[in-house]
């Protein structure tokens, strides 16, 4: 198990600087805004399409980062799941700007599996 140093700065930066953001804003938020915040986070509908996708998403990276296939085609699996899904979604709303998530996912997959 060998950490790509390449992987490192990219996983400092891609999930660094929203984290922080992130919990920064999540701080200045009062009670009212912080509980409609966790309620919309543990919703089904943000579980099974953003949030299985940023869940992949950080699977493929510690992948990438520890050279683990074993840890980085789950990853994969769930942002193809997740693709699929917001696609679905996306679908019902407006057909030709839900073609696009497919798309980005797979050029972001294709980046993942760039060695």
């Amino acid at each position: 198990m060998n950490i790509n140093t390449d992987s490192l700065v990219t996983f400092l930066i891609t999930w660094g600087i929203p984290t922080f953001m992130v919990v920064r804003t999540y701080l200045k938020m009062d009670s009212d805004d912080r509980n409609s915040a966790k309620r919309d986070f543990k919703s089904a509908h943000f579980v099974f399409t953003i949030g299985s996708l940023v869940i992949g998403y950080f699977f493929a990276s510690i992948g990438n980062l520890l050279t683990l296939n074993i840890i980085k085609l789950p990853g994969i699996f769930l942002m193809i799941i997740a693709g699929i899904t917001i696609t679905v979604d996306m679908w019902r709303k407006n057909k030709a700007k839900s073609m696009l998530t497919p798309m980005l996912i797979a050029v972001v997959i294709l980046f993942l599996i760039k060695p």
